[in-house]
């Protein structure tokens, strides 16, 4: 690994476990083995980096989710496999995970960036947009359905994180799946 390496996982680290306005650049240095202005040399300062360390993570989100899309064909297997598909992200890269969780909703990152990746809510959007076509999904707006189910497993893997649940995570899983699901169904009679 290169120190710039190490540093973006230093800050990662970091960013997930106290936020990005509680982290200093000398704390990111000090846990990456690097001076302080190792850090300057390949970023124009914290917000830079945490603007960097989130596009990256959410591309890699993006990659993850677009894997498991690919791998089923109707839109509720898709449906099932993109919610799978954030769980398995949580378990496969947790800080990462928690870092784009904590720093959307902390305002701590720009998010209209021209090169700013494209949101999972279009992934979502995407294949409810389909089921409705093929008559599986309820018409409605399937942006609006699209953050609710985002939003209900953003909140499943933080309840998760902190052992909040008296479920098993195998469990958890599986009722935030049939819920969306249920979200994206026609309402019965």
């Amino acid at each position: 690994m290169t120190k710039r390496d190490d540093i973006c996982e230093a800050a990662l680290t970091l960013f997930a476990e106290n936020g990005i306005e509680a982290t200093t650049t000398r704390e990111i240095a000090e846990q990456a083995g690097a001076a302080e202005g190792t850090l300057y040399r390949h970023f124009d300062g914290k917000a830079d980096l945490a603007q960097w360390l989130y596009r990256r993570c959410l591309n890699q989100l993006r990659d993850t989710l677009t894997d498991a899309d690919e791998a089923t064909s109707t839109p509720t297997d898709r449906l099932e496999a993109l919610v799978r598909g954030v769980f398995d992200f949580y378990a496969s890269r947790p800080a990462s995970c928690t870092y784009l969780l904590s720093a959307r909703e902390s305002g701590a990152v720009g998010t209209s960036e021209s090169d700013a990746p494209p949101s999972p809510v279009h992934l979502f959007a995407s294949v409810l947009d389909e089921g409705t076509r093929q008559g599986v999904f309820r018409e409605t707006s399937s942006s609006l359905v699209a953050g609710w189910i985002l939003a209900m497993v953003q909140r499943t893997v933080l309840f998760l994180k902190t052992e909040a649940l008296s479920l098993s995570t195998q469990a958890a899983i599986d009722q935030t799946v049939d819920a969306a699901r249920r979200l994206a169904m026609p309402s019965p009679g």
